[in-house]
């Protein structure tokens, strides 16, 4: 890496930066019978853990229930980047997290709110993550044909959780 390349924490900023500004994205599941969909984000953690809600009897979770690996990816379109996270992806029923990441907006689809037994909760807690972002000059040579990427231990395996760039 030249010092003129970004570094993993610029890579990282960007990826956050794209995530949060961007609450819509696909979420692909289900190991090799891949199934996808357009999902809203309902949080983006500091190391780039999402939160998505969903209900315990949908497809995408019973999906997770047979293989916990997803990939969530966001485009910002207008600044030609995007970012692809490669997830451990695990139901959270917790009713204090689930209370804290509810709003108004899932009434329709939640009727019985936040502790109700159809209200549950996506943590994907990737492990490596894609970015391309042409606004930060972020696309490896040979310009833009591949990401630059971050990686760090799944999460049986974390005793350091530092994103660490691979690409």
């Amino acid at each position: 890496m030249t010092a003129s390349e970004p570094t993993a924490a610029d890579l990282l900023a960007s990826a956050l930066t794209t995530l949060r500004s961007h609450p819509l994205g696909f979420l692909t599941t289900g190991g090799a019978a891949h199934s996808t969909r357009l999902v809203q984000h309902l949080l983006v953690e500091d190391d780039a853990t999402v939160w998505v809600s969903t209900s315990p009897r949908t497809r995408k979770s019973d999906e997770i229930r047979a293989v916990a690996d997803a990939s969530y990816a966001v485009e910002d379109r207008t600044a030609v980047a995007y970012a692809v996270l490669h997830a451990e992806c695990r139901l959270v029923d917790d009713p204090a997290r689930r209370t804290d990441l509810w709003t108004d907006a899932h009434a329709p689809y939640f009727p019985d709110g936040p502790l109700g037994d159809d209200f549950v909760l996506l943590r994907l807690r990737p492990y490596r993550i894609e970015i391309m972002d042409f606004t930060r000059a972020i696309h490896p040579a040979p310009y833009g044909l591949h990401a630059a990427t971050l990686e760090r231990p799944r999460e049986a395996d974390a005793t350091d959780e530092t994103w660490h760039r691979t690409a």
